[in-house]
């Protein structure tokens, strides 16, 4: 009996063994949890206003009106569409004004334009009403490092005579070095038709950075129109004039700035034919704010 039991005990050894030996371990399977990615969604452009402001100008030249022969209160508006189109509004009311005859209405003007922006350049249209007159305009700039410059073509329709006219104003070419810059500025116009009458006026201008501080900014201009020629009929004439210009800008608060300059041309006239025209002064002042949004 004792050597079955040992025999029977020796047999639930063996198995025992075996059976660890024959078992197999389980197998853990890694599983690998992967981020997905969200591609971002894009937002869709949206008109927005960025800017309102007013200006208050007062034109007059000497011997004229004792307060101001133009009066301008203009109202604008400017918008921008994404990131690469703006869009702005002004409209403009224009009086006489003089101590003796009190204040009369004196015109008026409307634009609107559309800008589109590219890294170093812009093209634009632009339509501006007055009175008895229609422009349409087709604005360019652009700027490469110290050099820059802009330019307005426009198609002038007269309501209140048979010949319209080409318009061109630009300053082609401005090279600016720290605080100063130096430009070339053209304005002229031709009648179209069978008439002769336009004017072309050429100018040298200088410009400086006069002082700035982070809210604070103080500049100047020089202009010296070295040829001009303006003819209208019979009449002709050239006007070589001198230009100073002062100007300022305060930012009252981050969003709030205030801006305004004083501008006197000395007009010297020369060449005169079928007219008479007396050297004068004509003295320009604006004042206004702008809100950025």
């Amino acid at each position: 009996m004792k050597k079955i039991a040992l025999l029977l005990a020796a047999l639930s050894v063996a198995s025992v063994s075996y059976a660890k030996e024959v078992v197999p371990e389980p197998v853990v399977e890694e599983v690998v949890v992967e981020e997905a990615v969200v591609a971002p969604v894009a937002t869709a452009p949206v008109l927005r206003v960025t800017s309102i402001g007013q200006t208050l100008e007062v034109d007059n030249t000497s011997g004229a009106e004792d307060i101001g022969e133009a009066v301008h209160l203009a109202n604008t508006v400017e918008l921008a569409y994404g990131d690469n189109w703006t869009f702005g509004l002004m409209a403009r009311k224009t009086w006489s004004a003089d101590t003796d005859d009190g204040m009369k209405s004196a015109g008026h003007r409307v634009d609107l334009s559309a800008t589109r922006h590219f890294e170093n350049f812009t093209v634009g249209m632009k339509w501006r009403t007055e009175d008895d007159i229609e422009k349409f305009y087709l604005p360019v700039s652009y700027e490469y490092g110290m050099l820059s410059g802009w330019a307005e073509p426009a198609f002038v329709n007269h309501d209140d005579q048979d010949d319209d006219s080409w318009y061109l104003e630009t300053m082609p070419l401005i090279l600016k070095q720290g605080p100063v810059a130096l430009g070339y500025y053209f304005e002229g116009e031709k009648v179209l038709g069978s008439g002769d009458d336009h004017f072309y006026d050429h100018q040298a201008r200088l410009m400086f950075d006069l002082y700035s501080t982070d809210a604070f900014k103080l500049g100047a201009e020089y202009w010296y129109q070295f040829a001009s020629e303006h003819q209208e009929g019979e009449k002709e004439y050239e006007n070589k004039k001198h230009v100073a210009v002062l100007s300022a800008a305060y930012d009252v608060t981050e969003n709030l700035t205030v801006d305004g300059y004083y501008r006197y041309d000395f007009n010297k006239y020369s060449d005169k034919k079928h007219i008479e025209l007396d050297d004068d002064y004509y003295g320009e002042f604006a004042i206004g704010w702008t809100y950025n949004f």
